[in-house]
This record gives structure tokens, sequence and C-alpha cells, in this order.
């Protein structure tokens, strides 16, 4: 019996131990800097938005609008129109209007937020709203680069940002 105890009081010792030894290792990395996610030089020409529907100053410094393309996903006809900032704009005849709030030159997500990490034209997006005869469609980001990506849906009509309009 007094073995049965020893055996059970060394395992319980051991356990506890390594126990203990995992939960430090656990703790300094809990304690540990985070890594940045850009650098100082390319966080220097953005910042993180509270709101994706600000526009930044060294934006609308550079720019007025965008470019929008409407693609007929029927006959493949193609309607380009330019949507300054903040006006609400008619894409051609189709019926379609599209508001933009908001325009990144160098769009990424950051720290559950939204952010332009530089001035130079890598991922250009542009957050919109899109409505058919006032009724909302969508309000999401266009991607420049990556049309498909939460694209505009829509039976007849396929919208992409097909750039910005400097000053």
């Amino acid at each position: 019996m007094k073995g049965l105890i020893a055996l059970l009081s060394i395992t319980i010792l051991i356990t506890a131990c390594s126990q203990n030894t995992n939960r430090q290792e656990f703790v300094k990395a809990e304690n540990a800097s985070p890594v940045p996610a850009v650098t100082p030089k390319q966080s220097a020409a953005g910042m993180k938005l509270t709101k994706p529907t600000e526009l930044l100053p060294e934006i609308t410094e550079k720019y007025s609008g965008i470019k929008v393309e409407a693609v007929n996903k029927n006959d493949g006809s193609k309607i380009e129109i330019t949507a300054p900032f903040g006006q609400k704009i008619p894409i051609g005849s189709t019926g379609l209007e599209i508001t933009t709030s908001s325009y990144f030159t160098s769009f990424t997500m950051v720290d559950g937020g939204v952010k332009n990490v530089s001035m130079e034209e890598s991922n250009p997006a542009a957050k919109v709203i899109i409505t058919d005869n006032g009724s909302q469609l969508f309000d999401g980001w266009l991607f420049q680069e990556y049309p498909d990506m939460h694209p505009f849906e829509h039976p007849v009509w396929k919208v992409v940002l097909a750039g910005a309009v400097k000053k």
C-alpha cells in the first residue's frame, strides 16, 4: 500500500512539474513583443482608420474620384464612368448608381481595421455603395487588381474598379 501511495505521489509530482514548465513557456509567449504588421517606413504614408468611409487627406490631394467599368454579362458591352468621391453617380443607362466613400492606393487589413500603407498604387481599392433604382445592392470594397474578390453580384452587370482619377 505504501508503495502504491509513493508511486501515485511521484506521478502527481512529475505531472505538476511538467504542467508548470508548459505554463511558464506559455506566459513567456503571451508576454513576447508583437511583430509589427507593417514596418515604420510603410506606415508613415497611411493611418489606421476607425471608419472605412473616411477619405485620407493625402488621397484627396492627389485624386478626385475613381474610374468604374460596368460590363454587360450578356453581350460584353462596356460602360466607363468617372465617380467623384462622395457623389452618387449613375452608371450609364444601367439603372445602377454608385457612391464612392473611400479610396486606398495600397489597401491592407491590419489589427481588424483597414489601412492605406503607401501612396504607390500597389493594391488600389474603393469602398462603394451601389444601388438599383434606389435600393442598395452592394456596400463593400472593389479591388482593381483582384476584381473577383468580394465582387458586386448582379444578374446583368459586372462592376469593377478601373482606376483612380488624378487631379
